[in-house]
């Protein structure tokens, strides 16, 4: 005998993925945090490096606009005092030249004569000094320009720097003038780039910063040892080749650490001048961060060790919790919350292939003997009766305590029905006997429910199965047990009437019968601009001589399990064909008839071929015939529904997409099906009686169904609202009791030459 442990115990695995969820976690935090520090500090690094770059940039600059602005002071100033010079020069002397030294404000004054030799000086050491080729006073000479200012430059003889200007007299000779440069150079020196990288030694994010011009060689650099050098590192010179802010990483050579640089083109007057390198050690970072994540490991560790331990707790105690829930205290048995989920999970498996049935056993006498020998005494024959039901129980079976008197044993596997009775026979003759003296004064009676297709719930089960059990109890029978089948033998012969009689319908092919088992009736399909009917939908009724009028929710799926459906939709295409052929003959060609097809006669090898030949046999044009699909039947099989109907297209036929928005229907689906127009679920229609317009898609699925090409059919109209709506929003057709119910062939006739008059 075998105990179900089902519900009773609880999975650990939830738990485990709990536990590792939260060590995820901090493993995430932790990496997210240390992370995070990381790449502020290089954000700042950069930040601060780009910052620099500007400073550097500006400082640059200034220097390079106190240079021009200088420069050109000095010029005009120069120009200014050789043209006084000049207009002295018939009467000049050395004296005089000193004198206009110091009223124009300049240092040096030389007259020269036509060859380039001083004739006349400030400066008495340098009177008869000769220009020589080469020298910027000869190449002045040679130029035979009137006028000259040049840049600062060292004096060939002092070496100290001046800045001079020269004019040419009418004569030939010239005159020199001379202003002293070195202090204006050394106040330009305060903007050098070695000077600017002094200034940001030592910062709390600069370890070492240099200065590299186009050709790679550092100008400038806090370690002068490397002022000269170039720069011969391909991957460094593809980064400063970049012309763009840029950050590398790279090991040390002395203690194994990481230098973070960062590379900022410096850029004076629009032109490039260099890249500025800003590099700062990752080693205290990476202190530091492992002391973060040292930390965060710690917590972490603490706060997991708390958390795993609040979930074993947890599982323990809910442990705890589902054997009370699913236990009954007295016998330890399942007890009926346990068996309803057990019967829920069996109903959800298919049944088809492993027997299943439930014994409600019921102790009766159980309350005589609580009354004269007391509840005491009648918990133990409880438990007794428990253990002896658990010991000669099949091993193919559960028990169950169901209520106070009332136990449940669940048997898989049998064979068949006298095995059941067998079993409630052993129970009987075995299980009594076993007893206790007083436990022996109860009878059992067993109710018995096979389970056979589908339950609502394991309520439905239990009460037909309590069905059984008083059944046998209200009766007065010998018999230890009892069937629950009444109701479905009904069913079963009820199915088996109408597939018979449809079967024989198909088989004799009678549909001008008076009373025929099925007939066709056809429900007109309206267009919505002219108020004219354009077709008809053929639709399948029963009409059972032993049931009488029977639904197609009904005799059609019975048609589908028992594989009528390929001969009753052979009977409907050819009988909706005849219909046309009638229409045609009464004048009207433009028409057509609809006929719903299933998935399995879509799927079959010969369909195509088949509806080809009803229509050359009965002898109306493919337009005439209109095929409707659901989209459940590209379901089984996309390519091979999706070819068929295409070729069917081919051929002329028309292809409906019926009860659009009832199942799968999409939108994005609709332009990969080869369709000619979809008809709107009569449940959509039905909302516009209920919904605010606002609310309804009918409109939008209108616009997009036309934008796609596709006509669009509104099902079960029933009310004028429903139809000024569907107007309003350009609905092609619609079809619907509102203008006529479905109609026998001469109705449908006549009322198709109403619409046309």
């Amino acid at each position: 005998m075998r105990r179900g442990r089902g519900k009773r115990y609880i999975s650990f695995s939830p738990y485990i993925i709990a536990i590792i969820a939260v060590a995820m976690v901090f493993v995430t935090a932790g990496f997210f945090l240390v992370q995070s520090i990381r790449d502020y500090f290089l954000n700042m690094l950069e930040t601060q490096s780009i910052n620099y770059a500007i400073l550097y940039s500006h400082s640059l600059t200034k220097a390079s606009e106190a240079y021009r602005t200088i420069n050109t002071v000095l010029e005009n100033r120069l120009i200014s005092a050789t043209r006084t010079t000049a207009w002295h020069s018939d009467n000049i002397s050395d004296e005089v030249l000193r004198d206009l030294a110091a009223s124009l404000a300049v240092d040096e004054i030389y007259l020269y004569s036509p060859e380039g030799v001083i004739i006349y000086s400030t400066t008495e050491a340098y009177l008869g000094w000769e220009a020589k080729p080469g020298h910027p006073v000869h190449e002045f000479i040679e130029s035979g320009a009137s006028s000259l200012v040049e840049e600062i430059r060292p004096d060939s003889e002092s070496g100290v720097l001046y800045k001079y200007a020269y004019v040419r007299l009418a004569d030939g000779r010239f005159v020199q003038l001379g202003v002293r440069a070195d202090i204006i150079m050394s106040f330009l020196e305060s903007f050098e780039a070695q000077r600017l990288l002094d200034e940001i030694r030592g910062l709390e994010l600069v370890d070492h910063a240099y200065f590299v011009d186009q050709d790679f060689k550092v100008i400038a650099s806090y370690e002068p040892q490397y002022i000269g050098h170039t720069i011969e590192n391909p991957e460094v010179q593809e980064v400063l080749a970049a012309f763009e802010t840029r950050t590398r990483f790279h090991p040390t050579s002395h203690d194994g650490g990481e230098v973070y640089e960062v590379y900022v083109p410096i850029y004076v007057d629009n032109s490039y001048a260099g890249t500025l390198v800003v590099g700062k050690s990752t080693t205290e970072t990476r202190n530091l961060l492992s002391r973060v994540l040292y930390s965060v490991v710690g917590v972490g560790a603490v706060v997991l060790a708390g958390f795993i331990y609040i979930m074993i707790s947890n599982y323990h105690h809910n442990q705890e919790l589902i054997y009370l829930a699913y236990t009954d205290a007295l016998t330890g048995l399942p007890n009926k919350t346990h068996l309803a989920e057990v019967l829920e999970e069996t109903m959800s498996r298919p049944l088809e292939n492993r027997k299943t049935a439930v014994l409600m056993v019921h102790a009766a006498n159980m309350s005589t003997i609580n009354s004269v020998y007391g509840f005491e005494i009648g918990d133990a024959v409880l438990q007794n009766l428990a253990q002896s039901l658990q010991r000669y129980a099949p091993p193919n079976c559960q028990v169950f305590r169901f209520a106070a008197n009332r136990f449940v044993l669940l048997i898989r596997d049998y064979q068949d029905r006298e095995e059941l009775s067998h079993q409630c026979e052993v129970l009987q003759s075995k299980v009594i006997p076993n007893l206790d003296g007083v436990g022996r004064q109860l009878q059992l009676n067993t109710g018995i429910l096979e389970l056979q297709g589908a339950y609502p719930s394991a309520d439905d089960i239990f009460t037909k199965v309590a069905v059984a059990l008083e059944a046998i109890e209200s009766n007065g029978s010998d018999e230890c047990c009892t069937f629950y089948d009444a109701e479905m033998e009904a069913a079963i012969r009820r199915r088996e009437v109408i597939t018979q009689e449809m079967s024989d319908f198909l088989a004799r092919q009678c549909p001008v019968s008076k009373q025929p088992v099925l007939y066709l009736v056809y429900q007109p399909k309206v267009c919505l601009e002219s108020r004219r009917i354009v077709g008809f939908e053929a639709l399948a009724r029963m009409n059972s001589p032993t049931y009488g009028f029977v639904s197609p929710g009904e005799f059609i799926p019975i048609a589908e399990r028992h594989n009528l459906i390929i001969p009753m939709g052979a009977w409907v295409l050819e009988t909706a064909c005849r219909f046309m052929k009638r229409l045609i003959e009464e004048g009207y060609h433009d028409q057509h008839v609809a006929v719903n097809v299933s998935v399995i006669e879509l799927l079959q090898d010969d369909f195509e071929e088949s509806i080809l030949r009803i229509l050359r046999t009965v002898g109306i044009a493919p337009h005439n015939l209109q095929v409707e699909i659901t989209e459940s039947v590209f379901i089984e099989d996309f390519a091979a529904a999706e070819a068929r109907l295409r070729r069917l297209r081919e051929h002329g036929i028309t292809i409906a997409l019926d009860d659009f928005g009832s199942g799968y229907s999409s939108l994005s689906r609709i332009e990969q099906l080869p369709i000619d127009c979809i008809k709107i679920d009569k449940g959509f229609i039905d909302n516009i009686l209920v919904k605010d317009q606002h609310q309804l898609i009918i409109s939008e699925i209108i616009a997009i169904s036309h934008k796609l090409g596709l006509e669009v059919v509104a099902e079960g109209v029933e009310h004028d609202t429903q139809l000024e709506y569907l107007v309003a929003n350009g609905c092609n057709t619609m079809q619907g009791y509102l203008y006529s119910k479905p109609l026998d062939e001469t109705a449908a006739l006549l009322k198709l030459k109403e619409s046309h008059n």
